[in-house]
């Protein structure tokens, strides 16, 4: 089980568009970005004023990384009757000025050379990504017609002046200059193009934008022909769940809001609960540097620092001489730093172990550092460091070797030379297609190899996703189960096929459902011969859930501000309470003729009080559940025996003082008196990361917990997501995976 958390209130957009199409002369300024260590003024705030907070960070970011090759970049001057008899004059420069409804698209020789002025830039990556926003200007009749040809082969560019160099093919736009080029809209004070060297230079107030993605700088030096560029004092503002489609070379339009998931609707909380744990990926970053060289899939930043954090000064910053980032595919970065380090409330400065870092929604530990409570397999305290020798979107391994400090002290005297003093950790992922993916793990609590059958856990998982469906081909060895009040169980082998489904909406009832189909072939504990012992049976299982949530209230939020509704929080909380009902059947068949089933019926109260934003006692989180099983038939082993009919389970986590908060949970088997499935946690949440301690007396097991909010950087594990570890619930298990 987890903790209860409160369903965050939807907080209106912390990014604010700037793909708004431009219209008569005037071109939208470039958002206010803040300097990072920027004091923000103190000044009473109305919730609308709150609401638009982080509107200094500007839009999220990017520069282009799609324009064509030499061969397919064509360029033209289309002048208006009013520059026909101008442009063919024969002096060097030709000056006009025209208004922003005019566009002109410029003319390139193919065989032109960059200039060797522009330093030959190293790899980098920061593409714009914007389809522009469909355009509001008219041309004027007198105009000539645009040639009949892909548009987006051309530059088109606007402004209040422009001058045309008819020997060197050169425009130079000076005041409110818009640049639009295939997905990219380029805004400037000052833009030259150099048609022969396919050369674009911008200066003053640069702004580039795609999508969801906007780049701020001084200055800008872009090649057209190799899709590379220095970017000079960039600032910005990255939202990454979108970067995928605002760098694809074919970005589907938009609206002219460019609105995106940050203003969607949230579900509200009876329909689930948030635990205490890092987020799935790296939601939004601003950030700051001395320059950008960029190129193809690749950018390298020069004096970086990046923040989670949407206030200035930022409570969290990420800081690197130099940081090199390349894409490997379209949901994955990897980042490669120097001297990267974690700066706390700008002072603190903790050394990040990890130069390597890959940007995804799969989790990564930034300090490598393991430290965590075994009390069943490693004899106490133990502290591991992780390395990542191969980080590959194929293939990803992971080793952990661990010192097994309570055992070395308590057992053999600090030896060592004593294998049995270490353990070993080992995982690994291989991703053949985006559809079918290898995964596993295997766990050495001792390196004492003379008894290697009794101190290792292995699993390995073939997963195959047909949409949104899973089908998995499962093995694992000695594999520890949790089965309520019968505790922790071990799965000697267990082979097999799972098919599951996602969870699917029964029309508009709001009623939610999933199904589970299983073949296996298990080795375990029965007693059905009188006494314990092993036995291998076939195992034939499905299950079905259906359930439906109910909010019965909803309070207000606070404003957005860094000292009212995001003091300790990444987003405003919405004190709450819903309800929650479901039924769950359960049909299994074994091999020797035994079958099991059931059917559970559940009812479950949940909610928030407060907004986490006082000193002390201003967050309490909760819920309270009962189940009813009727049952049929008994399961020959132990680990899926169903023998809780009436249970009663309930957990609170509450805010003692700022931002330290304990949380309990547990259960209680009504027919026995049993208490099972406790959980204890003590968490210090801030706005930008966590630290949280958990303990776990079934398992005899807890760990240390850091995490980055918006970030997929989160150190260790709760106990009960180890990879090694499974929960049974009404005889159906579940397994972690181990990345």
């Amino acid at each position: 089980m987890v903790y209860p958390a409160l369903e965050a209130a939807t907080p209106p957009p912390l990014v604010q568009s700037f793909s708004a199409p431009v219209q008569a002369s005037v071109v939208s300024p470039p958002p206010r970005i803040p300097p990072l260590d920027a004091t923000p003024p103190a000044v009473e705030r109305s919730p609308e004023d709150a609401s638009t907070e982080a509107s200094g960070l500007g839009t999220p970011l990017s520069i282009p990384n799609d324009f064509p090759s030499q061969s397919d970049i064509r360029f033209s001057v289309i002048p208006s009757q009013s520059l026909s008899n101008a442009v063919a004059s024969p002096p060097t420069f030709t000056h006009f000025s025209t208004t922003s409804d005019r566009v002109a698209q410029l003319p390139v020789q193919s065989d032109a050379v960059p200039s060797p002025s522009v330093p030959s830039p190293k790899p980098v990556d920061l593409a714009p990504s914007a389809t522009p926003a469909p355009s509001t200007n008219v041309e004027p009749a007198s105009s000539p017609p645009k040639p009949q040809s892909n548009n987006s082969s051309f530059v088109e560019l606007s402004a209040d002046r422009q001058e045309y160099d008819t020997l060197q093919r050169a425009v130079t736009a000076v005041g409110n200059v818009v640049l639009n080029y295939r997905a990219a809209t380029l805004k400037a004070d000052r833009v030259q193009t150099l048609a022969q060297q396919k050369r674009v230079i911008a200066e003053g107030n640069v702004q580039l934008t795609r999508g969801d993605q906007v780049l701020l700088g001084d200055r800008l030096e872009y090649l057209l022909d190799r899709e590379s560029g220095i970017l000079f004092k960039p600032r910005g503002s990255i939202y990454i769940p979108s970067t995928g489609q605002d760098f694809s070379k074919a970005t589907p339009a938009t609206n002219a809001l460019g609105n995106n998931a940050l203003g969607s609707e949230q579900a509200p909380a009876s329909q689930g609960t948030q635990t205490i744990q890092a987020s799935e990926g790296i939601q939004r970053l601003r950030f700051e540097a001395d320059r950008i060289e960029f190129t193809g899939t690749t950018w390298i930043a020069v004096n970086v620092r990046i923040t989670n954090d949407v206030f200035s000064p930022p409570e969290l910053e990420l800081r690197a001489d130099r940081a090199q980032s390349t894409r490997i595919s379209a949901k994955e970065d990897v980042v490669t730093l120097r001297r990267p380090r974690l700066v706390f409330d700008r002072g603190l400065s903790v050394p990040v172990p990890r130069s390597t870092i890959g940007l995804s929604r799969k989790r990564e530990d930034p300090f490598s550092v393991e430290i965590g409570y075994d009390d069943r397999d490693r004899g106490g305290l133990f502290l591991g460091r992780s390395f990542t020798p191969i980080s590959k979107r194929a293939f990803t391994l992971s080793i952990t070797p661990q010192i097994l400090i309570q055992r070395a002290i308590a057992e053999k005297n600090f030896n060592l030379i004593d294998p049995n003093v270490y353990g070993l950790n080992l995982a690994f992922k291989s991703e053949f297609s985006a559809q079918t993916s290898l995964t596993g793990y295997s766990s050495l609590s001792s390196l004492d190899f003379s008894r290697f059958s009794d101190n290792v856990r292995a699993g390995l998982r073939l997963r195959h996703l047909i949409r949104d469906y899973r089908l998995d081909f499962e093995e694992a060895y000695r594999e520890r189960v949790i089965n309520g009040s019968l505790e922790e169980q071990t799965v000697q082998n267990r082979l097999g096929v799972i098919f599951s489904s996602p969870t699917l909406q029964l029309g508009k009832t709001g009623v939610e459902f999933n199904y589970r189909l299983a073949g296996e072939l298990i080795t375990a504990d029965t007693d059905i011969f009188g006494g314990l012992r092993t036995k291998s049976l076939g195992r034939l299982q499905g299950s079905a859930s259906v359930q439906r949530g109910f909010v019965l209230w909803k309070g207000k939020t606070l404003p957005a501000t860094a000292t009212e509704g995001m003091k300790y929080t990444a987003q405003p909380l919405q004190p709450n309470l819903g309800l929650v009902a479901g039924l769950t059947g359960i049909v299994s068949g074994y091999t020797n003729g035994d079958s099991q089933s059931s059917l559970i019926g559940k009812i479950r109260l949940e909610g928030q009080f407060g907004h986490f934003s006082r000193p002390y006692l201003d967050y309490t989180s909760f819920f309270v559940s009962f189940s009813q099983g009727a049952q049929l038939g008994k399961s020959p082993f132990l680990f899926d025996r169903f023998v809780d009919r009436q249970v009663l389970s309930a957990g609170f986590l509450q805010q003692i003082y700022g931002p330290v908060r304990l949380g309990v949970q547990g259960s209680i088997n009504l027919n026995t008196g049993e208490f099972f499935n406790t959980d204890i946690v003590l968490d210090y949440s801030r706005r930008t990361y966590g630290l949280s301690l958990h303990y776990n007396p079934s398992l005899q097991s807890g760990a240390l917990v850091f995490r980055i909010n918006s970030f997929n950087w989160s150190n260790n594990r709760n106990p009960l997501s180890r990879p090694d570890v499974g929960v049974v619930e009404g005889g159906v298990g579940q397994t972690n995976d181990p990345f």
